[in-house]
């Protein structure tokens, strides 16, 4: 008897987002921005951990994320990270 194999993200409590156009797999729903971009990181990414991240709420809209904001996520939600610095 075949038993249908359970989705391997939702069976693990992993996601697929976007950080600057890259995937990157977080575990769990709810993560502090800090907690994207560490994971990101060490994804090879490259961004750094100061970096402002921004959350794509709709396609280009954007808004930036309070570094003490949890944000729930899901499989393609997509930010960007960009340097404190950056005037963009």
């Amino acid at each position: 008897m075949d038993r249908e194999q359970p989705n391997t993200e939702q069976a693990s409590g992993e996601c697929s987002v976007h950080v600057n156009d890259q995937v990157v797999t977080l575990t769990g729903e709810q993560h502090r921005p800090a907690d994207i971009k560490r994971a990101a990181i060490e994804q090879s990414v490259a961004i750094e951990q100061d970096f402002v991240l921004s959350i794509e709420y709709e396609p280009q809209k954007t808004r930036i994320v309070a570094e003490e904001e949890v944000i729930v996520v899901e499989t393609g939600t997509c930010f960007i990270a960009v340097a404190p610095d950056d005037a963009s």
